[in-house]
């Protein structure tokens, strides 16, 4: 009986909620191959520059690309587009493959990268066909391409998939699997994924578990089919409410409850493009009244740099307007929302990152810049286990954790009810990446607004189990001190659960961070009188900050988000409020910064987002 209760109140309460209703939106990949099929056009040129990613940057490279340069360097995966497979599991149609793509596929295996080929198909009933008459014929296509080709792999772009092809669709790609690691062993096998599968066509862990990439097509949120002009990746915002999924946070968040543990299979697809529409007026959600164009980086930037590129904080991307008889707007990404992204794909652990398409950003060169800063430096050492990331998981039923884009450390968080009682039906698990795992740590949970429950937070640390209790209703958008210093010589991981005796409290799970404990006081906890406050914007490219007036020594502390400390001040005892301006220098790189003071038992934090 307490099960069908439990249920009723996990149940209850805002689901997700779609911009689109329940629909498979335009896919980007088919609408331009029915725009360019036949034009055979790809010219290639580019550059070794001698780095290394350290994390999969994976680029679709189409046969209508023209002259395309490239950075062969910072590709590790060559995704020849496309080849057309028909429903009878042959190819229909070569598109120039291969003989088009020789020189780019010859230039990024000298640079260290491999080519693989794109097999597309995007008619539900074609799919079909292929995953279940001409199953066979259809695999024996896809290993004798690979085979018979200068390419390491294949990619499948199959769009428009039916939900009753959803468990034929994860049996195809095992047997592909299987099929290849005989025929042509070590071969690569990826699969294009959407941003969000309205059709429940796409089994994120079974596809994950036989392919070494899941591609998010992370781009369909705005597009020729929009009633108000927009980004197509949205970062943040765009929905009607904070649950809807309409951005890229909302997307990670479906892949990490659904595909749990796979993140080492998931590349982050991001576009090189974007869109310009007739629009009612010039404010950002004006209403499409007229023409639509799909435009590619180059021409956005130009016209950006015409117009005067805004910034829009809610979708944290640029756009520009202009008037011509009547009004004009184009949204697309650029060098600074792209370092926002790939702030989240590193802090979350993902593969890596996509790009549709290469060639599309032309001879420029800021785009290369930042995926060089991104992925070809120092690799991150993590002090924050996020909701998004791969060393946290949600137990239980994944419908009962609702996944929120707004007011989380990193832009989002998970929550569930409570039950009045036992065992859990619900609970979340972190662990972390210690630089040292003989040694003692403090632990710190980020609280966003909107929880109510009072939660019990198991630490578990040498082999043994401690309990800290937290009322969540006392904190919003705060670290939150667990305590500590907790021996992690036998293991170190949070646990809550939502048995906590009461039903129907909402519980916030986000992220909890570890830190020597020379960062804060044995026994210490966040209170309310002392705190520092933001007075100037924020997202920001430079921020002002108030400390308070305190009669103990307090200080200071700033990092960014891969929990490394960039900026220190001491405040002195009995200083009165001060203002700092911060950075002092223009030297700090976009991204997510958390602004901590600590003065004896009081803290207080600020979540800061830099732009430039």
């Amino acid at each position: 009986m307490w099960q069908m209760a439990a249920l009723s109140i996990l149940l209850s309460g805002p689901g997700p909620t779609h911009s689109c209703a329940s629909n498979n939106l335009p896919s980007m990949h088919m609408m331009e191959h029915e725009l360019h099929q036949g034009t055979e056009t790809l010219s290639v040129t580019g550059l070794n520059g001698g780095r290394s990613p350290n994390r999969t940057i994976y680029g679709f490279l189409p046969y209508w690309g023209n002259d395309t340069w490239l950075r062969y360097d910072l590709i590790s995966i060559l995704a020849c587009f496309c080849v057309d497979m028909n429903g009878s599991g042959t190819i229909s149609a070569w598109n120039g493959f291969p003989s088009l793509f020789s020189d780019a596929i010859d230039s990024t295996n000298a640079a260290g990268g491999i080519a693989i080929v794109t097999v597309v198909n995007f008619s539900s009933a074609g799919i079909h066909s292929i995953l279940t008459t001409n199953r066979d014929t259809a695999i024996s296509t896809i290993v004798d391409l690979v085979a018979s080709n200068p390419v390491n792999g294949v990619s499948i772009d199959f769009e428009n998939v039916s939900s009753a092809d959803r468990d034929n669709l994860t049996e195809f790609m095992m047997e592909l699997r299987s099929e290849l690691d005989t025929a042509v062993p070590g071969s690569h096998l990826s699969i294009c994924t959407p941003a969000v599968d309205w059709s429940d066509a796409f089994d994120y862990t079974g596809l994950a578990q036989t392919s070494d990439a899941l591609f998010i097509m992370c781009y369909p949120f705005h597009g020729s089919w929009s009633t108000v002009a927009g980004p197509c990746c949205p970062l943040t915002g765009w929905g009607s409410t904070p649950e809807s999924s309409t951005n890229m946070i909302w997307t990670l968040g479906d892949y990490a409850k659904y595909a749990p543990g796979q993140h080492d299979k998931i590349v982050v697809g991001l576009p090189y493009y974007g869109h310009e529409w007739e629009t009612a007026g010039s404010s950002s959600h004006s209403s499409v009244i007229g023409g639509y164009l799909t435009l590619l980086y180059t021409t956005l930037a130009d016209r950006a740099a015409t117009y005067g590129r805004l910034w829009d904080d809610e979708s944290l991307t640029p756009w520009y307007a202009y008037y011509s008889g009547s009004w004009n707007q184009g949204w697309f990404d650029d060098e600074e929302s792209l370092e926002l992204k790939y702030d989240i794909v590193r802090e979350a652990d993902f593969q890596g990152v996509g790009i549709w398409a290469l060639g599309y950003d032309g001879s420029r060169d800021e785009l290369w810049n930042c995926l060089d800063d991104a992925f070809a430096g120092e690799v991150w050492n993590d002090s924050i286990t996020d909701n998004l990331e791969s060393r946290f998981t949600v137990h239980g039923p994944q419908q009962f954790w609702r996944n929120v884009t707004e007011g989380g450390l990193f832009y989002g968080y998970f929550y569930t009810y409570s039950i009045s009682s036992g065992p859990d039906i619900n609970w979340a698990e972190w662990t972390f990446d210690l630089p040292d795992s003989n040694r003692s740590w403090m632990l710190d949970t980020w609280l966003p607004a909107g929880g109510n429950a009072v939660v019990d937070y198991r630490i578990l640390h040498n082999g043994t189990e401690d309990t800290v209790t937290v009322d969540q209703s006392l904190f919003a958008d705060e670290w939150v001190a667990l305590g500590g210093p907790w021996d992690a010589s036998d293991g170190l991981s949070v646990i809550i659960g939502d048995d906590t005796g009461i039903s129907g409290d909402m519980i916030v799970v986000d992220a909890v961070r570890f830190s020597p404990p020379t960062c804060i006081e044995e026994g210490s906890e966040t209170g309310e009188p002392i705190r520092l406050l933001l007075i100037s914007a924020n997202p920001s490219s430079a921020f002002l900050l108030q400390t308070p007036g305190s009669p103990e020594a307090g200080t200071v502390s700033i990092y960014d988000s891969a929990g490394r400390l960039v900026f220190i001040k001491d405040i002195q005892p009995g200083s009165q409020e001060e203002n700092l301006f911060w950075p002092v220098n223009d030297d700090m790189p976009a991204g997510m910064y958390a602004a901590i003071y600590r003065s004896g038992q009081y803290g207080s934090s600020i979540k800061l987002v830099m732009i430039r």
